[in-house]
């Protein structure tokens, strides 16, 4: 009996040491720390945000977030939602001041603000974090004497809002509309494509028998050419066998032709002494000119008289016999 009220009050130690062992484990130690309590309001949508997601400042985790309730004022029905989170002042250290290490109320005087921040843009789930806005303004929510951190808007928030706002069911239909059109579009392309690999395929037939064709005529220009080459190289023989005869008779006749010239020059020297003397002889106040000019006169006058005689015959042929003076 004794050895089982032992072995009852061994399990029953042991039990408790790994009750309180796992309470400690599971807080985290936050029997044994000290922890800070502040609220942060919010007045928009908090969608993401759930108990248990961390509290950070500038990626560094300093708490987390405890409770989260909704807050409906009955004559205005605004709506407010705080958020209650738990935040280790060890792990906030401010020094080259006199004030207290974690004084909320003079770090959000100096612009301490809290932000809803993503954690995951695959999950959606967000967190909160926390950060120094100088200048940001300060709206509190919460009650006189309470912890509180104010909060601003999401940075993604008026982005969000303006996206919620555009008309994305015309959009889409118009994005469906295009889709259609090209649609269209690139079956009117692949038909084209078949009509031109069409006509290529027949343009090549057609230009394969023309190649055929012009090699063919190739082949009989190539034959011409050297039947016309052939030609003329036999006529280039003749060609010089002539020019070695002319030149042969040429020097052959050499002497007779520079005869005859001799002679064709003496010629044309008479000649031109002959029109020389021609000249002279009728150049204006020359001797045998004036003669030759009386000459002429008397020759006009014995014409003249010899016409009127000629008429006169004509008229009277008997005026030789019984003279002019028998009318």
């Amino acid at each position: 009996m004794k050895n089982n009220a032992m072995m009852i009050g061994v399990f029953i130690l042991v039990t408790c040491l790994l009750v309180v062992t796992s309470v400690i484990w599971l807080s985290g130690n936050e029997l044994f720390d000290k922890q800070q309590k502040v609220n942060v309001y919010y007045e928009g949508n908090v969608s993401g945000l759930s108990v248990g997601a961390p509290v950070t400042f500038r990626g560094v985790s300093i708490g987390q977030v405890t409770a989260i309730d909704i807050q409906v004022d009955g004559h205005s029905l605004q709506t407010t939602i705080p958020v209650a989170l738990k935040l280790q002042p060890e792990a906030f250290n401010l020094t080259g001041t006199t004030e207290g290490a974690f004084d909320i109320e003079g770090l959000v005087r100096r612009g301490l603000r809290a932000r809803l921040a993503s954690q995951s843009i695959v999950t959606g789930q967000k967190a909160i974090e926390l950060d120094f806005v100088p200048g940001s303004p300060a709206v509190l929510h919460g009650r006189e004497g309470e912890a509180e951190i104010p909060a601003l808007a999401d940075r993604f928030g008026g982005l969000i809002d303006q996206i919620a706002e555009l008309p994305l069911r015309n959009t889409v239909q118009d994005m469906r509309k295009t889709m259609d059109e090209l649609q269209q579009t690139l079956k009117s392309v692949r038909e084209t494509l078949r009509s031109a690999d069409g006509l290529l395929t027949t343009a090549a037939t057609e230009l394969k028998s023309t190649t055929t064709e012009t090699r063919a005529a190739l082949n009989n220009a190539t034959s011409t050419i050297d039947q016309v080459g052939e030609s003329s190289v036999r006529t280039l023989d003749s060609v010089t066998r002539l020019a070695n005869s002319s030149n042969d008779m040429v020097v052959s006749t050499h002497p007779e032709l520079q005869r005859t010239l001799a002679e064709s020059r003496q010629a044309a020297q008479a000649a031109r002494v002959a029109m020389e003397h021609l000249a002279s002889v009728a150049a204006p106040g020359a001797p045998m000119r004036a003669d030759l000019e009386g000459a002429v006169r008397d020759l006009s006058q014995s014409a003249r008289d010899l016409r009127s005689l000629g008429e006169m015959l004509e008229e009277r042929p008997n005026a030789l016999i019984f003279g002019r003076k028998n009318q």
